[in-house]
């Protein structure tokens, strides 16, 4: 991408690329959540049917393309060895972190039910899909969230956003941030350590705009007026949520 792209350019692109990955994530929390009957079936197999064949070769796949894709334009032309290769990490791991999860999850749940399980393969696949699974992919997300801001905060727009691109980026941060919420709010107390890991992901990119470029107005940081509505957004909305439904946090 050559370096003399303007900020409408810059713009559009990331506004689709945004737009396409709430999209993406939008469908990928359906079919994890509630998948219609025909994502049920059987691939021939007990372990994979078309919910998890989704999830690990259509959904993640696609995430990770468009990560990188994200990235290759917030850098416009500009190329970092150090933070490509944390890039290409924080890639692995999100899709690593997915495929690892859905397989184990089935796992459990049908060899459960059958009585089959041996108590410690029973732990294993919990540790493997729970803990395993679980925190590699939050160390992509995470990793990936920091990277995208210190790209953003090395390569600021020229100008001050316009109201219409702040409206459709706007936008974006509300499905990303209804997407996140509906992931988090009907599994406490389990996800009490996520709403840690979210706080961290997007402190990063606060400190990197705060430590480098606090004079530059976040109307010149596109990325951060996506991710940090969403990320605080789905922090504050699900402690809200626990507080109105047990009464406490």
């Amino acid at each position: 991408m050559a370096r003399e792209d303007t900020d409408g350019a810059v713009l559009r692109r990331l506004l689709g690329l945004f737009a396409a990955l709430a999209v993406i994530c939008l469908l990928a929390g359906v079919s994890r959540m509630r998948p219609p009957a025909w994502q049920l079936v059987s691939l021939g197999g007990d372990v994979m049917r078309v919910r998890e064949a989704l999830s690990m070769f259509v959904f993640a796949p696609a995430i990770a393309a468009v990560f990188w894709l994200l990235y290759r334009t917030l850098g416009r032309g500009r190329s970092h060895a150090a933070v490509d290769v944390l890039m290409v990490l924080s890639i692995y791991c999100v899709a690593c972190g997915m495929g690892m999860h859905d397989p184990a999850n089935r796992m459990e749940t049908v060899y459960r039910q059958t009585g089959a399980l041996a108590p410690e393969v029973r732990r294993s696949l919990a540790f493997f899909d729970d803990q395993v699974g679980h925190w590699i992919f939050w160390a992509g997300f995470v990793l990936g969230t920091w990277v995208l801001g210190l790209q953003q905060a090395l390569a600021p727009l020229e100008q001050k956003m316009g109201a219409v691109w702040r409206a459709g980026l706007g936008c974006v941060s509300a499905a990303l941030l209804w997407v996140m919420l509906s992931n988090l709010w009907d599994e406490y107390p389990k996800t009490r350590v996520d709403l840690g890991v979210i706080a961290a992901a997007v402190a990063v990119p606060l400190c990197a705009w705060l430590a480098r470029c606090r004079r530059v107005s976040l109307l010149r940081l596109p990325v951060l007026l996506v991710i940090v509505p969403a990320y605080v957004g789905s922090i504050a909305g699900t402690l809200l949520c626990w507080l109105i439904r047990y009464g406490k946090v």
